[in-house]
């Protein structure tokens, strides 16, 4: 076997790869392009069409009823599971598209869009000198809600992990920028730079609802064990930090209402312990939210694959 054959295929891997990459890219721009010159109203029938079309498509259909019979397979009827279904993709694809509308809406018409609740509670939280622990999540318009605590009150520093393709991810961080927020992208300096912002005083928010395989911090999440990030808990306990859980709630087109709330926990010595107690804290508060407006949460996420040692289960999704 020559060496040209085991370099072929490998060079074929990285170009195909090369671009699709491309391809996402120029999607998303033309995607940008498309909401920046026509109406608002417009753009809010197109993603609902839009919804329509990847609900029918059958787009992670399988982990989004999974996901809605474990929360409430116990509560609604086949019926009303179908219309929920319906409408987590309704507001999957309005949020979409009106993430994309931020790239271009006049900052100082931000308060059109959304309002945010609770903004004394941040401040006060830093007065206290320590940085504040801000706990995210897929709820609502997460992306609004950061950008306008960040616009309004203070400038959130938010870990966004990253996308495969960098082309997309620095378009989206670039967008988040445009408010004020500062992100810190997944990279080996990505602890150290978290800490040095709770050192600074500043706010530091991570969302701490995604299944994270690695981890072995279990919370109830409606009355199932799911997997979380060590993060949000860590960084609290050591820094002894306020904590404040946001999130907001969609209440007409292109219309948020945005809430800040501080999250009250207590330390018993027990690194262990205390770090389950402060994310569950956060996990009954997401819950409860979700409760109020089940369709507005991100359910297309496999939120409960990791599962627990001693559980025989087996696979979920």
């Amino acid at each position: 076997m020559s060496d040209l054959s085991l370099i072929d295929p490998i060079f074929l891997r990285i170009a195909l790869k090369y671009l699709q990459y491309y391809i996402e890219y120029l999607l998303l721009k033309s995607f940008l392009l498309f909401v920046r010159i026509i109406p608002e109203y417009f753009i809010n029938k197109f993603s609902t069409l839009f919804g329509y079309f990847l609900y029918y498509l059958g787009v992670r259909k399988k982990v989004v009823d999974i996901n809605l019979n474990i929360a409430f397979g116990d509560q609604l009827s086949f019926q009303q599971l179908t219309e929920l279904r319906k409408n987590v993709y309704l507001n999957a694809a309005n949020v979409l598209f009106e993430f994309l509308c931020m790239n271009h809406i006049k900052t100082d018409k931000l308060d059109q869009y959304i309002t945010i609740s609770g903004q004394d509670v941040l401040k006060d939280a830093l007065k206290e000198g320590k940085g504040v622990v801000v706990a995210g999540n897929h709820f609502g318009h997460w992306e609004l809600a950061t950008a306008a605590i960040s616009y309004f009150c203070e400038p959130l520093y938010i870990f966004t992990g990253m996308q495969k393709n960098k082309r997309v991810d620095d378009v989206m961080n670039k967008i988040r920028g445009r408010f004020g927020t500062v992100t810190i992208s997944k990279a080996k300096t990505a602890p150290f730079e978290m800490i040095k912002a709770l050192k600074k005083n500043k706010p530091l928010g991570m969302a701490g609802d995604l299944n994270v395989p690695h981890n072995n911090l279990f919370v109830d999440f409606f009355s199932k064990k799911a997997v979380v990030g060590q993060g949000l808990a860590s960084y609290t306990i050591n820094r002894k930090a306020p904590l404040v859980f946001i999130w907001s709630v969609r209440v007409a087109p292109f219309k948020y209402k945005g809430f800040i709330k501080r999250l009250y926990y207590q330390v018993s010595g027990d690194t262990e312990i205390d770090q389950k107690h402060v994310a569950q804290l956060i996990s009954s508060e997401l819950e409860d939210k979700i409760r109020s407006n089940p369709d507005q949460y991100f359910w297309f996420n496999r939120r409960w694959k990791t599962r627990p040692a001693h559980e025989n289960e087996g696979e979920i999704y």
